[in-house]
């Protein structure tokens, strides 16, 4: 196995496998359901086929229901998953994990406060 962070931000599975991942932090991290797939991504397209795919360490997966959020009045956007938020660092950081900027949620800033700190989401 593994540790990628050259792919982090790709979304890929195996050819003809259902399962989708995200590679963060150098882990492939499950999807776990259309939902949360749709909740933090612009689209279907552009999900890498790799039949090495198993070669990557596994990560913990996305929690159901994973959100991109933003306090009102503030600039930062945070993917909030598995309770921690994880500031995502610059737009070139959203473009390349394919975060859309459509699907953030604005919330009161105490609800951004409120959440634990995990590690940035950085790119490159």
């Amino acid at each position: 196995m593994a540790i990628r962070n050259d792919l982090n931000g790709l979304r890929m599975q195996l050819p003809g496998a259902p399962e989708v991942y995200l590679i963060d932090q150098g882990r492939k991290r499950h999807i776990p359901d259309p939902l949360t797939y749709n909740n933090l991504f612009r689209t279907w397209n552009g999900i890498v086929q790799d039949p090495h795919l198993n070669n990557i360490d596994t990560g913990t997966p996305l929690s159901h229901g994973a959100v991109l959020a933003q306090a009102q009045g503030d600039a930062a956007v945070y993917l909030i998953d598995n309770g921690v938020k994880r500031h995502i660092a610059s737009p070139a950081t959203m473009d390349r994990y394919h975060f859309d900027w459509n699907k953030i949620e604005h919330v009161a800033p105490i609800l951004v406060r409120s959440i634990q700190n995990g590690p940035t989401i950085a790119w490159p």
